[in-house]
């Protein structure tokens, strides 16, 4: 077991919670969320039924069997009134051990738009054999609670303001120190737009689109939109147009010229501001040019790599689920869904590392951020190995020392091992 600190599982500030046991976290689920019902897997109604019962809610039971499985849960997370909760075990159920993941996720996605969505308790995700891609549905629908416990004692991965009411009722504190499971595998983790996806000018035209109606009189080409990547921090083309219309209020591109790194941290005051309604226009836009993009990879490919596939993209979650219509197949991934997974930002890696137990991981990126990303994941978690492979025609210059290099991922393909 390797006990790691709360930032190194991919966490936002106060997502990540260290206990004393589960069973002091599921009975701090009862005090300080009082909720009104408890739907429970039949594992857990030997164990916690009375319990329950004591705390002052009913207690459903749920009989998860073969293929009713997701019916089953759909119709309780249909059901579900204020303060309601959903406990499932998932290292003590045959048909969630063998349940589709896609079908849990549709569950959480269904259970998410109801009038009052349940706070869905997964227990025990990190047991041994089972995949552990619902780490990842944590941050994506937000009303997913994981539980984990061993010799260490437990810890809980949520929305922080979950975390933040369990915190001293379950004897914890944020944040906290974490073991993980053994770790064995490696993983390739892969950016969407330039790696796996030739976008041609799908987003630069929607870019130029979006900012000639804003601001009609804004000079703008090519050249400008391939600055603010090379800057660092525009990985997201919202925030770019956010960030050209910002720069141009104080005096135009020029200062461009003068970036670093860093991006423009005097504007981001104003870039936040500016970008929902970029948002909404380069969207607009975007439906049109999207059309331009081009697959650059197929999945017999990708299954020459000898471990898990993932993806870590600047993509919001809708863009994505277009991505995955342009290359005809879907892998776990992790969207721009959330501040603290905004690359540069490491998280979105880190999540990735803690939900395949990954002991290497190759990320496979074409800007700046993307290395940016994964160099902070090596700092934060230095018992993972990590390893970046810059593509596209800016490899050398945004490549460092020890980083592998390639025009394409399908020329980086054959190195990086033989087929599963």
């Amino acid at each position: 077991m390797e006990v790691r600190e709360a930032a190194a599982l991919g966490a936002p500030r106060g997502g990540a919670l260290a206990g004393v046991s589960l069973d002091a976290m599921l009975e701090a689920l009862l005090r300080e969320r009082t909720p009104q019902r408890v739907w429970v897997a039949e594992s857990l109604c030997a164990a916690w039924g009375d319990r329950i019962r004591a705390a002052g809610a009913e207690c459903r039971s749920l009989r998860l069997e073969g293929r009713d499985v997701l019916n089953t849960l759909m119709d309780a997370s249909s059901q579900c009134g204020p303060q309601e909760q959903i406990w499932l075990n998932l290292d003590r159920s045959p048909a969630l051990d063998h349940m589709d993941l896609l079908s849990l996720d549709a569950f959480l996605a269904y259970a998410a738009t109801r009038p009052h969505p349940p706070l869905a308790v997964f227990l025990h995700d990190d047991a041994p054999g089972l995949p552990r891609t619902l780490r990842l549905a944590v941050d994506r629908h937000g009303i997913a609670l994981l539980l984990r416990e061993g010799p260490w004692g437990a810890c809980a991965l949520g929305k922080p303001e979950v975390l933040a009411a369990l915190a001293g009722a379950a004897g914890g504190s944020l944040p906290g120190t974490f073991a993980t499971a053994t770790r064995g595998r490696q993983l390739l983790a892969l950016d969407v737009d330039g790696v796996l996806i030739d976008p041609g000018r799908s987003f630069s035209e929607a870019v130029a689109a979006a900012l000639a109606e804003l601001a009609p009189n804004l000079p703008w080409d090519d050249d400008h939109f391939a600055a603010f990547k090379r800057v660092g921090g525009f990985n997201n083309d919202f925030r770019l147009t956010a960030g050209a219309l910002a720069l141009a209020e104080i005096g135009g591109l020029d200062g461009l010229r003068h970036a670093t790194g860093k991006g423009f941290p005097h504007l981001e005051p104003r870039i936040r501001e500016l970008e929902p309604r970029c948002r909404e226009v380069v969207q607009k836009h975007y439906a049109r040019t999207r059309r331009m993009e081009r697959p650059m990879v197929t999945r017999e490919d990708l299954d020459a790599f000898p471990g898990d596939l993932a993806i870590f993209t600047g993509r919001p979650p809708d863009e994505l689920t277009l991505a995955f219509q342009v290359l005809g197949f879907r892998i776990p991934a992790v969207a721009d869904s959330a501040p603290h997974l905004r690359k540069p930002r490491a998280e979105g890696l880190l999540q990735l590392a803690d939900a395949f137990r990954s002991t290497r991981v190759v990320f496979v990126g074409d800007t700046c951020d993307d290395a940016t990303a994964l160099r902070e994941a090596r700092a934060l978690c230095p018992g993972v190995e990590w390893v970046f492979a810059a593509v596209g025609p800016d490899r050398q210059w945004i490549a460092g020392e020890g980083d592998l290099q390639a025009p394409r991922l399908k020329d980086l393909l054959p190195a990086l091992g033989p087929a599963r």
